[in-house]
């Protein structure tokens, strides 16, 4: 089916309609992140029962066909139970659907890795920025000991490895350090995905998105991304950063790294 919307450089959706399917199997979470999506009550929020996450795996699968990229998410998926967390890697590749585990990465050790790879998983995408607050990591280039450490306990596994990355006002103009961090280990990260901050869940009371208090460090304003940045990464070592500001039009640079 001609669809005319394709890039020649487009990764996502050339495989399959739709990207991946997110399940969620748990709302707790090791982090206090000030961008988080989730509830002040989602630490309370228990975890679905087994049996009904694998009736979420067979919808799914009912619905999208074999071959489709379910990510396992929360929350962090690695504060379920660690059988658990395996016997649900194993039910979406039985399906023959592509497991990917998505985590901030603290608990995601090299064994548990390794046990999930034996269940079938086939993707793990790491969340690392500052809006998680880590302690001893002051920027993001700092942060990038961190990324190399995930990337080490994946290596030879088997893994396509991604990272997750929120914008916002306070780490914009550290972006191109961590895009440049990618293409160096371009071997090993096969995707890295750079999300807008949207004004939404814990750390935004209201329906509206607005609150009272600081977020980030900026106040309310600013913090609903006046400066927005959309990142394209591709594994063919070249890179582009587009910056959108304030609705005054488009600046671009590319950033090629040999």
């Amino acid at each position: 089916m001609a669809t005319a919307q394709w890039t020649a450089s487009q990764f996502m959706g050339r495989r399959w309609p739709i990207g991946c399917v997110a399940l969620e199997i748990t709302q707790r979470c090791n982090l206090d992140c000030t961008a988080c999506y989730l509830s002040e009550n989602a630490e309370a929020v228990k975890d679905l029962p087994l049996e009904e996450v694998f009736d979420r795996i067979d919808m799914i699968f009912a619905h999208y066909g074999p071959n489709t990229d379910v990510q396992v998410t929360g929350g962090d998926p690695t504060l379920r139970k660690r059988d658990e967390l395996v016997a649900i890697v194993r039910r979406i590749r039985e399906k023959g659907m592509r497991p990917t585990l998505f985590t901030n990465g603290i608990r995601a050790r090299r064994e548990l890795l390794q046990e999930l790879v034996a269940a079938g998983q086939v993707d793990v995408a790491f969340h690392v920025d500052m809006t998680q607050q880590r302690k001893s990591y002051a920027s993001e280039a700092a942060l990038n000991a961190l990324r190399q450490e995930y990337i080490e306990r994946a290596r030879g596994l088997g893994l396509s490895v991604m990272f997750n990355t929120t914008v916002f006002d306070d780490n914009f103009d550290q972006i191109p350090e961590v895009v440049a961090f990618f293409v160096r280990n371009s071997d090993m990260v096969k995707l890295a995905s750079f999300q807008l901050l949207a004004a939404t869940g814990l750390r935004y009371p209201g329906s509206s998105g607005s609150t009272d208090h600081d977020c980030i460090g900026q106040t309310p304003d600013r913090a609903r991304c006046r400066h927005l940045a959309v990142i394209r990464y591709r594994a063919d070592r070249s890179c582009a950063l587009q910056s959108l500001r304030d609705g005054a039009g488009d600046e671009s640079q590319s950033l090629r790294h040999a």
